[in-house]
């Protein structure tokens, strides 16, 4: 059953895997693992890239099933991003549109955009529990 739920999941959020695919590429990313759950880690080597990312005070991006990381990692940083992983499975192509409506959340609500943004509440939650196998 599991494996059923993860495979629609993974067609749920095709549209938005393929985003990240496109953008991993649009950054020189070379390949650095593929979890069984079909997680896909890249890491961005261009310049632009590594400047974006680090103007923006970035690690990773997660775009779908794909993560994009600027440099150093670490298991926190797999487990918060794994975390978005599951949220895009679950959100599928709408996962894009309501991350960027929720970054009004923080500021509406008197805090910031992105420390107060519901799912990298949730994603920064995960990042102390073990990874799932």
């Amino acid at each position: 059953m599991r494996h059923a739920l993860l495979a629609l999941g993974h067609l749920w959020a095709a549209p938005t895997t393929a985003l990240g695919l496109l953008l991993a590429l649009s950054t020189g990313a070379r390949w650095l693992l593929c979890g069984r759950d079909g997680h896909l880690v890249m890491a961005g080597t261009s310049r632009p890239w590594r400047w974006w990312s680090s103007r923006w005070g970035m690690a990773a991006v997660t775009i779908g099933a794909v993560t994009i990381c600027a440099g150093r990692t670490s298991a926190r940083l797999f487990r918060h991003e794994r975390r978005h992983q599951r949220q895009a499975l679950i959100l599928g192509p709408l996962y894009l549109p309501i991350y960027v409506l929720l970054c009004a959340y923080g500021p509406l609500h008197g805090g910031h955009w992105y420390r107060d943004h519901p799912l990298e509440l949730d994603a920064r939650a995960a990042e102390g529990d073990a990874c799932p196998s």
